[in-house]
């Protein structure tokens, strides 16, 4: 994980508003505030002189969160629908009990981990959304059973799954291109050792933060708050160290959340 990511994972923490009020709001992490601030600004001192993010990866990084806006409706939109078929089916004066079976295997067979998958990097989402694209050519009965449930306006659930697949493939290939653009605009750490140190620092205080977290009885959705971003970019480098390709040299292997930040 590059310093960009590691200083931008904390920033909401040590500076937005909401986010501070978030995280000082949990009795279990509270008290790591203040170490959140003093390395979020130990980090911000170690990046060479104008290390901001350029225009050119803003962009990207903007375009993401727009595609990312759009896959997850779909998701949730196709989802829906087939619980919903589902739900009518057993519900109807004479069940149809077949139905209700058949929506439940399709589900099951679009979604296997559940709608978890909106909450995985961008990355994971294009590759579910690539599987999905397979599985509606080599399963026909898929596809009839999704053309066979109209959605709103016109088309049908096979449509707007179509329109999930092409926003996935989007998510991928923007991805693709913010990775190139971070490899140009990298830049060499300012000393190898204070930056080793730093990273030290900064991944023994989120695994901490992290741990914690998994202590805590606050509300789910203010624990993915914290928890969610720091579990995105790992995934997010360690998929572009796949295939083989080596983790940077000061970049030192440790557990968050259950798994090593590169």
């Amino acid at each position: 994980m590059n310093i960009h990511e590691m200083v931008g994972i904390i920033a909401p923490w040590a500076n937005d508003p909401a986010r501070k009020a978030l995280f000082l709001s949990i009795p279990e992490v509270a008290a790591f505030h203040a170490k959140v601030v003093e390395i979020h600004g130990d980090l911000l001192s170690a990046q060479p002189a104008g290390a901001v993010v350029s225009p050119a990866l803003q962009k990207i990084i903007d375009a993401g969160i727009a595609a990312d806006a759009v896959h997850d409706p779909l998701a949730r939109s196709v989802w829906s629908a087939i619980e919903a078929d589902k739900n009518n089916s057993l519900a109807a004066e004479t069940p149809d009990l077949a139905r209700a079976k058949q929506a439940e295997e399709v589900q099951a067979r679009l979604f296997p981990t559940g709608m978890s998958i909106i909450n995985a990097s961008l990355l994971a989402e294009s590759g579910n959304t690539e599987r999905v694209a397979k599985l509606l050519e080599e399963q026909p009965d898929v596809r009839a059973f999704l053309k066979s449930i109209p959605v709103q306006g016109k088309g049908t659930l096979l449509d707007t799954t179509k329109r999930w697949i092409a926003a996935g493939a989007k998510l991928g290939e923007l991805e693709r291109a913010r990775e190139v653009q971070e490899a140009k605009e990298a830049t060499e750490p300012l000393g190898k050792a204070k930056m080793n140190a730093l990273r030290a620092r900064w991944i023994r205080l989120v695994s901490q933060v992290l741990s914690n977290l998994e202590l805590s009885d606050a509300p789910a959705e203010s624990i993915e708050l914290i928890r969610g971003p720091v579990t995105k970019a790992s995934d997010r480098a360690s998929k572009r160290y796949e295939g083989g390709a080596a983790a940077p040299a000061d970049a030192p292997a440790a557990p968050v959340g259950g798994a090593g930040v590169p």
